[in-house]
């Protein structure tokens, strides 16, 4: 594979692969910086592709590549998505798109389990707007730059977006059978629209992007489960542990997004699942300026990598480099320029883990 945007593409695809075995010897680092001397384009804003022409925005989407620089790790991309519950949109949802444009949400429609099927509506009308996507943005980026999928966000938040939050969580009290065998379906489900996608995307050959810039050589998983903040650590080891399991089985690289403090307790739960690599905290609004290192040490000590900070100093990068035992670690440092990001990289490299 050949990116016009990405001139040492190899060499970064070398260091994923690195990262993914485990056999890296310094973390991943990535950045992307406007061009010195150049006018620039700003990207085309989160969910353009809700109503846009995607003429349009594969035109956009050159613009800004070719004023911007993708250093170190970074692969140039488009993620493809009309919301957070695209998933559940594939699965029979419509979608509202908010009045200032930043999220779009779904309108449930589920009454009652036991008269519901949950399948992939391939004639439905988000994933033929995908599909038309998909068509249209390979004819402006093959060779250039990939296009991300969607997120697949499954589990329990995918039957919080067909029934409701509300209703689903006393359904979980009320009726866990129905509600385990709903999770069953969402699972086939969520293996048939990863294989489609894997098919559009040409992933068993290229590989494959995720939302938070992360590169695989064939498909990967990042599920999350925003609904984990309302319930107990017992709940979601019964409920979403095993569709967290299943979601992993479906690809060869397994990133967990972990959104908020009210769902870190979950963190020993998920560091049991054999096959996460890495979990990526969201630090909830209002809480950014919180020290957050002992959930970032607990993880370590858990065995799993992390992806840590946009904005985080080159010194916090070596510290944490330096320190923490797991290699599976990736940064988007704070850094101006191509040669400072190029010494910090050279420094990495010098430094031996304790």
């Amino acid at each position: 594979m050949q990116l016009e945007f990405k001139p040492d593409l190899d060499q970064s695809l070398t260091m994923w692969q690195k990262f993914w075995s485990g056999t890296n010897k310094r973390p991943i680092i990535m950045a992307t910086l406007p061009k010195p001397g150049c006018k620039v384009i700003e990207p085309p804003p989160y969910l353009t592709a809700f109503d846009c022409d995607f003429n349009d925005l594969g035109q956009q989407l050159l613009a800004w590549a070719e004023t911007h620089e993708f250093l170190g790790e970074t692969i140039p991309y488009y993620y493809l998505e009309f919301g957070p519950e695209t998933f559940a949109s594939y699965l029979g949802c419509n979608l509202k798109l908010a009045d200032d444009r930043s999220t779009s949400w779904t309108i449930p429609f589920v009454d009652d389990w036991d008269k519901t099927e949950i399948r992939f509506h391939k004639e439905g009308y988000w994933w033929q707007r995908t599909l038309e996507a998909f068509d249209i943005l390979h004819k402006y980026l093959d060779g250039k730059m990939m296009i991300a999928a969607p997120t697949l966000v499954a589990n329990l938040d995918a039957l919080s977006s067909l029934r409701g939050p509300q209703k689903l969580a006393f359904d979980l009290i009320d009726r866990p059978q129905q509600i385990q065998r709903a999770l069953e379906q969402v699972c086939r489900v969520h293996s048939e629209v990863l294989s489609a996608l894997a098919a559009e995307l040409d992933m068993d050959n290229i590989g494959s992007m995720n939302v938070q810039e992360m590169y695989f050589s064939g498909r990967q998983s990042r599920p999350q489960c925003d609904f984990s903040a309302m319930i107990s650590p017992e709940m979601f080891r019964k409920f979403v542990v095993p569709c967290l399991e299943s979601e992993a089985r479906d690809a060869g690289a397994f990133t967990y997004h972990l959104d908020g403090q009210n769902a870190i307790c979950h963190v020993p739960a998920l560091c049991e699942i054999e096959a996460l690599d890495v979990i990526a905290y969201a630090i909830g609004a209002g809480t950014e300026d919180q020290d957050w290192s002992f959930l970032f040490e607990q993880i370590d000590r858990l065995g799993k990598g992390q992806l840590l900070g946009y904005n985080i100093t080159p010194e916090k990068v070596k510290q944490i480099w330096k320190t923490y035992r797991s290699k599976k670690l990736a940064f988007f440092p704070q850094v101006s320029s191509r040669t400072e990001l190029e010494d910090l990289i050279s420094e990495l490299e010098t430094i031996k883990k304790e």
